[in-house]
C-alpha cells in the first residue's frame, strides 16, 4: 500500500544466479578460456534473449577478444555471426566490432590480391609457354613445340580453376558497410 515494491525471492534467485555465471564467464574470458565463456553464456540467453553485454562476450570469446580474424572453426564462426546479428538488431554494435570487421575485410582484401597475383602468374607462365610453342613450331621442332603446348593447356586448366571471375568481382566490389555482419 505505501508504494515500496515487494521483493520476489525467486526473482532475487535468479538474478544471483545471472550474476554469479556471468562473472565466472568474465573471468575466463579475461584468462582467455573461450569455450568456456561461451559454453557459460550461451543459456543465460534463452533466459535473457535482448541482453547485449551477453552476446558481446560471446562474439569477443569467439574472436579471441577480436583478434582471430581467419576464425576457421565453423562452429566458433557460426556463434559469432549470430552474436552479430543480434547485436546489430539489438543496436549494440561497438566500435570495437567495426574496427573488428576493417581488419577482416583488409584481410579479405589481402588474400585476394594473393590469388590475383596468382592468377596473374599463371597466365603470364601460359604466355610464355605460347610463344616458345609457336616458335619451336616454326623452327620445326615439333617435340618441343607440343610440351609446351601441354604447359599451356596446364597453366590455363590452373586459371580456370582459380576463379578469375569471383575475384574480380570481389576486388571490383563497392566499399563494405562495416556494419554488416562479417561473417557471412
Amino acid at each position: 500500500m505505501c508504494g515500496t515494491p515487494l521483493s520476489d525471492p525467486q526473482q532475487d534467485q535468479q538474478l544471483m544466479q545471472y550474476d554469479r555465471t556471468y562473472s565466472q564467464a568474465m573471468n575466463h574470458l579475461a584468462a582467455g578460456n573461450w569455450e568456456q565463456t561461451i559454453a557459460l553464456l550461451q543459456p543465460l540467453l534463452s533466459e535473457y534473449p535482448a541482453e547485449k553485454r551477453l552476446y558481446l562476450a560471446i562474439l569477443r570469446a569467439a574472436t579471441q577478444d577480436f583478434i582471430d580474424i581467419r576464425m576457421e572453426n565453423t562452429t566458433t564462426r557460426d556463434t559469432a555471426s549470430v552474436s552479430w546479428d543480434k547485436l546489430l538488431r539489438l543496436d549494440g554494435v561497438t566500435a570495437e566490432m567495426l574496427k573488428y570487421a576493417k581488419k577482416k575485410h583488409e584481410n579479405h582484401r589481402e588474400e585476394l590480391d594473393g590469388q590475383k597475383n596468382r592468377i596473374l602468374a599463371w597466365i603470364f607462365a601460359a604466355s610464355i609457354c605460347s610463344i616458345i610453342a609457336g616458335i619451336c613450331f616454326g623452327v620445326g621442332n615439333y617435340f618441343i613445340g607440343i610440351v609446351c603446348l601441354g604447359c599451356l593447356v596446364g597453366c590455363l586448366y590452373k586459371v580456370s580453376h582459380s576463379g578469375p571471375i569471383k575475384v574480380i568481382r570481389q576486388l571490383m566490389s563497392a566499399v563494405p558497410d562495416y556494419h554488416n555482419n562479417p561473417f557471412v
